[in-house]
């Protein structure tokens, strides 16, 4: 039996920005957005079968996500 690590990031914004966000999602990671009045809230669920493997793609997402948040 392995392990699975998972975790969700949610970010609450602009729906512009939220669509900025949601095009520097990769493909394989799956996230929902709701959408209440001009507020968006994205939620991200990452998964993955190492903790090592869990960090450095959030990382990167953070790090992506780091300039589109102004």
């Amino acid at each position: 039996m392995s392990e699975t690590f998972s975790t969700e990031l949610t970010w609450e914004g602009s729906k512009d920005i939220c669509a900025r966000l949601i095009e520097l999602i990769p493909e394989s990671i799956q996230y929902s957005v709701e959408d209440v009045s001009d507020i968006s809230k994205l939620t991200i669920f990452v998964s993955s079968d190492s903790l090592e493997k869990l960090r450095s793609i959030v990382d990167d997402l953070l790090a992506g996500f780091s300039d589109q948040d102004e």
